[in-house]
């Protein structure tokens, strides 16, 4: 038995399923542990392998958090899994202690990130302890992009010899079947903006995440006012998916009719087709997904040269980056694409290539696979 930890439902289907799924098709027994929460009932009730609730997200209540490792430490020691595989970092502490109470041989800490890096001061410090915690209990560490992973052995989180990044990176890759270039043509932009509202001619950048600070939220905003002024005459539209309205209001006071607010978007592919640009100008990620599917997409991308990022992005090859919280970086970017539509095209068909290369889901769960007979994980069927 091989169990995958992740607190999020959301993360669950998203990121974890489809590898939970994939080692089940391989032969060996696993399944998806996750937290039971009542306001994501429609993304738990979507996950269809097989899976089991547990309290392990980290907790700020000692009382709590003796409880969650207790209970958890009880139930694997009665289940004995050969493994666990645990997943990013705020929830993956409790499953790996408790697995080494447990006696777990083989524990697993899957990074997805590192957030210490969008911090300074005390946060930055605990978070930078987190990652050290979660894979001083692991027997074994993955990391999602091959820069994170140079990162934290630089940063001292993690020796050089117990961390690794399985081929180009990413937990489960992209599946291309979602993403047949049909849907995403010059025929399906031109239908999708028709659809959306949104002029055949605007140059448009489409922005995938929450308003946060640390997602360079405030920095994106600034860069379009920026590029706005740089071209005034210019029909453009930013594309704000996850951030409503009032989230552009509370940031910058007014929204201009040059961005469009989307709110949450449950079909997020109609907009990679719409769009132009996908931008990313985050502090700190890991492989984000909202960078690889929009490579899968074939549409050109600007984002921050930051770990995580700058694996799956190469400057003037694949994509632009500019410097997180530099605004006129970004601004100067988002220019550039605008003016040559030539370079738009030719970045975006080499990321495509590399998606395909790289991170079709085919090639990703066979890593893991793989991996998993490497260090003594061996299917049961």
């Amino acid at each position: 038995m091989i169990i995958h930890f992740i607190h999020s439902p959301v993360s669950a289907k998203r990121f974890v399923e489809p590898l939970v799924n994939a080692l089940n098709d391989a032969g060996f027994t696993a399944e998806l542990w996750l937290e039971n929460r009542t306001q994501l009932a429609d993304f738990t009730s979507a996950i269809t392998c097989p899976k089991q609730f547990a309290k392990f997200d980290i907790s700020v209540n000692p009382f709590a958090a003796v409880k969650n490792i207790l209970s958890l430490t009880r139930r694997l020691k009665s289940i004995k899994p050969e493994a666990i595989h645990a997943h990013q970092s705020r929830a993956s502490v409790i499953p790996l202690l408790s697995a080494l109470l447990a006696k777990v041989p083989i524990r697993i800490y899957h990074n997805h990130g590192t957030p210490y890096l969008g911090y300074k001061g005390v946060r930055k410090w605990g978070l930078w302890l987190l990652e050290f915690l979660n894979c001083f209990l692991a027997t074994n560490v993955l990391t999602v992009a091959p820069t994170i992973r140079k990162k934290m052995v630089e940063d001292k989180i993690v020796s050089e010899k117990k961390a690794l990044c399985l081929g180009a990176g990413s937990v489960c890759g992209v599946d291309l079947d979602e993403f047949k270039i049909e849907k995403f043509s010059d025929e399906s932009r031109r239908k999708e903006r028709q659809k959306l509202n949104i002029p055949q001619n605007a140059f448009a950048v489409l922005y995938v995440g929450r308003p946060f600070i640390r997602k360079g939220f405030n920095t994106l905003l600034k860069a379009w006012d920026i590029f706005c002024r740089m071209q005034p005459s210019a029909e453009k539209l930013l594309l704000t998916a996850g951030c409503d309205l009032a989230d552009i209001v509370k940031t910058q006071g007014s929204c201009p009719p040059t961005i469009s607010p989307l709110g949450y978007v449950t079909d997020i592919h109609r907009y990679y087709a719409a769009c132009d640009v996908v931008t990313l100008p985050s502090w700190h990620e890991g492989m984000p997904y909202s960078l690889l599917e929009a490579a899968a997409a074939k549409r050109a991308i600007v984002a921050s040269n930051i770990p995580g990022i700058n694996s799956l992005i190469k400057h003037n090859q694949t994509g632009l980056l500019a410097e997180p919280k530099d605004a006129d970086g970004f601004a100067q970017a988002f220019n550039l694409l605008f003016t040559q539509p030539q370079l738009r095209a030719e970045l975006a068909a080499n990321a495509l290539l590399g998606i395909e290369k790289y991170f079709d889901r085919k090639i990703c769960t066979k890593l893991l696979i793989d991996y998993y007979h490497n260090i003594g994980i061996k299917p049961k069927k």
